[in-house]
């Protein structure tokens, strides 16, 4: 380009912009500094009587205490150094200084306040130190993230015992990494975290379950073994492969954090240009929207046609595949077409209307979650249970389209309990 070259210019500017993005990390500040795991007792503001004119709480431990605190667990503080005591003598003999240091707190986590507490257990659990914080200072990160130094001493054991007894059942919480820095809450109420982690456990189960019966290898993507009849006397059993059940996983990384190995789900036909519209007419945008008000009127028929293109992967293998077609109109004359294919039974699609649970010793159970996903209603232990009932052999069209919706739902309800801001 001469003199008017600007591709070095151009590098640079792209090189500082990434450093300017590095200090939009939640941990850059804390990269020299090793986290350390602790429970903390933050002061429960709402519920603790605090001197009105300091904002700061009255000195009192007792069993009529005016304070109350939440508990987090495994909670991470940064800078923590070694505990290390001067030994002096004194009026009454040998003497140690007092045990004092000061950390680092995650920014948009908690606000520290003096007369906090934190507890460092060995690993063995049989010990624990107890440690209060005696003052908090705030400073702003560049990306105007809040995080806080916070000093603390060393504090007597039992008055760990006395501490814990100032928390409410309900004042229990979970400290999730994951979610700093994003949308999502850091500080979870536990009651609400050990829901997810169940939820997240039923959601990989479901994905190993799914993986193993429909995944193939040879073709990598998902089919379904079906039998289908075009006529009383012709009866074959082929591999059905449906291009929008994989828009509705690859969109919403449905098989992804399976617990294994990652599986990358892709398009494996030649999309049709009216593709984007008969998806959005389709069962799976009416999920992705919870659009209940139009779930009777979307497509959950469909046809299987033959894949006759030589471009595909398909061709390669010596079985026949057929690709179902959303599409309104198609006749069972073409010898090419299958009878039509059901993707969500019409007596689902009425409960899910009507906001109608299945009776829970139901074959018809497991779409429960469905039903209540749909209506905005909670899940609870037995919806979740219906699906250990499932054995390794149901390969049938009803798990290849049903699991992958229930998935989803799952997945959506760990999301809402994840971007709960109760703390």
């Amino acid at each position: 380009m001469g003199l008017t070259n600007i591709s070095h210019k151009e590098v640079v500017k792209s090189i500082a912009n990434f450093q300017n993005d590095l200090l939009k990390n939640p941990y850059y500040l804390f990269n020299d500094q090793k986290a350390h795991i602790v429970d903390y007792l933050n002061l429960n503001t709402k519920k603790s009587t605090l001197d009105q004119a300091l904002k700061i709480p009255y000195s009192n431990l007792g069993i009529n205490s005016p304070l109350r605190f939440n508990y987090i667990h495994n909670f991470y503080l940064y800078g923590l150094s070694r505990i290390a005591t001067n030994l002096e003598m004194g009026d009454f003999g040998l003497e140690s200084s007092e045990v004092t240091g000061e950390a680092l707190v995650l920014p948009n986590t908690i606000t520290p306040y003096p007369g906090d507490y934190f507890i460092i257990s060995f690993i063995n659990k049989k010990k624990s130190f107890l440690f209060k914080v005696t003052a908090s200072t705030m400073d702003t990160m560049d990306d105007g993230g809040n995080f806080w130094k916070i000093e603390y001493r060393l504090e007597s054991g039992e008055d760990g015992k006395r501490v814990k007894n100032l928390v409410d059942d309900e004042d229990h919480f979970e400290f999730h990494t994951g979610t700093v820095g994003s949308n999502f809450a850091s500080i979870i109420r536990k009651s609400s975290w050990d829901l997810a982690k169940g939820l997240d456990d039923a959601a990989v189960m479901l994905k190993q379950f799914y993986l193993s019966l429909f995944y193939n290898k040879f073709v990598q993507t998902i089919t379904c073994i079906n039998l289908y009849q075009h006529s009383p006397l012709n009866l074959h059993s082929s591999y059905f492969y449906d291009p929008y059940l994989v828009e509705f996983i690859r969109s919403n990384k449905i098989l992804s954090n399976n617990g294994g190995e990652y599986v990358y789900m892709g398009h494996k036909t030649t999309l049709d240009p009216s593709f984007p519209f008969r998806y959005a007419k389709s069962i799976w945008r009416i999920i992705e929207q919870k659009d209940i008000n139009n779930i009777g009127a979307c497509t959950i028929l469909t046809y299987a046609k033959y894949i006759d293109d030589p471009a595909t992967i398909f061709q390669t293998r010596y079985e026949n595949y057929f690709e179902l077609v959303y599409k309104f109109g198609m006749t069972v004359l073409d010898e090419n077409i299958t009878p039509p294919i059901q993707i969500l039974d019409q007596q689902v699609v009425g409960h899910v209307i009507e906001n109608q649970l299945f009776d829970y010793d139901s074959n018809y159970a497991k779409y429960n979650i469905l039903i209540k996903y749909m209506n905005n209603e909670q899940l609870i232990a037995e919806d979740l249970k219906i699906f250990e009932r499932m054995q390794e052999c149901e390969n049938n069209l009803e798990n290849f389209f049903y699991v992958p919706m229930a998935i989803f739902c799952i997945e959506s309800y760990i999301r809402g309990l994840l971007a709960e801001t109760s703390y």
